[in-house]
């Protein structure tokens, strides 16, 4: 286990107890980052998590207050570097937002990936969702390839890789 700068915050591996709280999480965190609930967004995360290769909640207590999942390489868009690992999803509480809790489940999904072997790691973003873009590319994301549009939301989508073997990355969370 490892502990967020709120102490009352733990980090840890992800269980099949977890899925359905992160599930509802997803939900909850999309629709305030649309502004309204969108049918079909529970449907597409749930099974990301039977392909997890790495899963990190955030709880205190029974409570999850955020989680990041990755899948492995050619998993996400067929655009993607074949050896890299994709960030598939990454939530906080809406209550939870702006005090680092994003950046900590992002830092940790990097060095568990890294610690796995892992060189590169993918994400996929909207690009109208700048607080996200903004974590990103300070966390040393870079866009890659062309803007394309989300398939279920119909909004500009783009690609950011990570390198893994940069300096910052390395160590576990435990089980």
């Amino acid at each position: 286990m490892e502990r967020h700068a709120d102490p009352a915050l733990t980090l840890r591996a992800g269980a099949s107890s977890d899925i359905e709280q992160c599930v509802a999480l997803w939900v909850d965190a999309c629709a305030v980052r649309d502004g309204r609930s969108i049918g079909g967004i529970a449907d597409r995360a749930r099974p990301k998590f039977d392909r997890s290769i790495g899963w990190i909640v955030a709880s205190s207590g029974e409570q999850i207050d955020g989680f990041v999942l990755a899948t492995a390489p050619g998993s996400g868009m067929p655009t993607d570097p074949p050896d890299a690992a994709v960030v598939g999803l990454l939530a906080v509480q809406p209550s939870q937002q702006a005090r680092g809790l994003g950046r900590t489940l992002l830092q940790a999904i990097g060095r568990h990936l890294s610690d796995a072997g892992y060189r590169q790691a993918v994400l996929h973003a909207l690009l109208d969702n700048h607080t996200a873009l903004g974590l990103y590319r300070s966390e040393g994301w870079t866009a890659v390839g062309d803007e394309y549009e989300h398939s279920l939301l119909k909004r500009p989508l783009r690609t950011f890789s990570r390198d893994l073997m940069q300096d910052g990355l390395g160590g576990t969370v435990g089980d």
